[in-house]
């Protein structure tokens, strides 16, 4: 069955070849034009007719093998069936792809010339010395995040001796990380979390309000009952960025505390800059960062 399918197609092979040779010679003798002389017109006419007749009966055998052929079905991929769709102007896709694809292959040979190119060229700004410089450049590794507790301990001890109207309460409710509590001149109540002494988060509530679970354990998200609270602790969080140093954890941290306990006087001073108390039913929530003055969040922007 096999061969005889081999020896068919072979067949068609070889009458496809000889109808080829034959339209060939008939196109290639009319374009070069027949040498006609005088009473062989009709001679002339004749072998363009068996030419003719050549291609003709070529064409014959070809088209009755082809029936005896067996069909090929070649699968097209996906995005070739999605061109015969009949809405062609609405999903040129398979157009798209092609684009796509030949794009593609130019960018890899541009970027093959451009590597070629650039190769032998290579430009270092820097020029990389010996071992001394190396040493020089290299740079101290963080390590405010993992300070041992006993050293958080004895830092903690030394800031709360800084101020009488802030008393300081730390607690480990989470393993090695510090919590401090801290309760600010009978205006409010702050929560601080510590990863070694890089401050983590923040949240303040008021004085009346704690920092417990109903079942008794530290709550560190739950935020407060009141507004202006709310936004101190967004105003508070915010400003930890600013007083974040890796390298100097310890000043870090004691700035922090110098700047937050200027909001004792959250609900009696006035906004430096409109003179205000309230505005809009807020104090001034804000605290500048350098010289820790009041001013209204509004008030800030300006």
């Amino acid at each position: 069955m096999a061969d005889n399918e081999v020896e068919r197609l072979t067949q068609a092979i070889s009458l496809t070849q000889k109808l080829r040779t034959s339209v060939t010679r008939v196109f290639s003798d009319l374009s070069d034009g027949y040498h006609i002389s005088q009473g062989n017109e009709k001679a002339s006419l004749n072998v363009l007719q068996k030419a003719l007749l050549t291609v003709n009966d070529n064409y014959s055998d070809l088209e009755k093998l082809v029936p005896n052929l067996n069909s090929v079905n070649i699968t097209a991929p996906n995005s070739a069936l999605v061109g015969i769709d009949p809405v062609y102007d609405k999903t040129p896709i398979y157009s798209q792809i092609t684009h796509a694809h030949k794009w593609t292959n130019k960018v890899h040979k541009l970027a093959d010339y451009a590597s070629a190119i650039l190769s032998p060229n290579q430009l270092k700004r820097t020029h990389q010395g010996g071992q001394p410089l190396a040493i020089k450049r290299q740079r101290k590794t963080p390590h405010a995040h993992a300070i041992p507790p006993q050293g958080v301990d004895q830092c903690i001890s030394a800031l709360e001796r800084l101020w009488s109207d802030m008393p300081i309460t730390l607690s480990r409710p989470m393993g090695n990380c510090a919590v401090l509590q801290i309760t600010l001149s009978r205006t409010l109540r702050a929560l601080i979390v510590l990863r070694g002494l890089l401050i983590e988060s923040v949240i303040v509530k008021a004085y009346s309000e704690d920092f417990l679970t109903p079942e008794g354990k530290v709550d560190l998200w739950s935020r407060s009952r009141y507004q202006v609270f709310n936004k101190v602790t967004d105003m508070v969080t915010a400003a930890t960025l600013h007083f974040c140093h890796p390298q100097m954890p310890d000043l870090s941290l004691r700035s922090f505390l110098v700047w937050f306990n200027s909001y004792k006087t959250l609900f009696s001073a006035p906004c430096q800059k409109c003179g205000k108390h309230l505005q809009g039913a807020f104090p001034p929530v804000w605290r500048e960062l350098r010289t820790a003055t009041p001013q209204h969040d509004g008030c800030r922007q300006t």
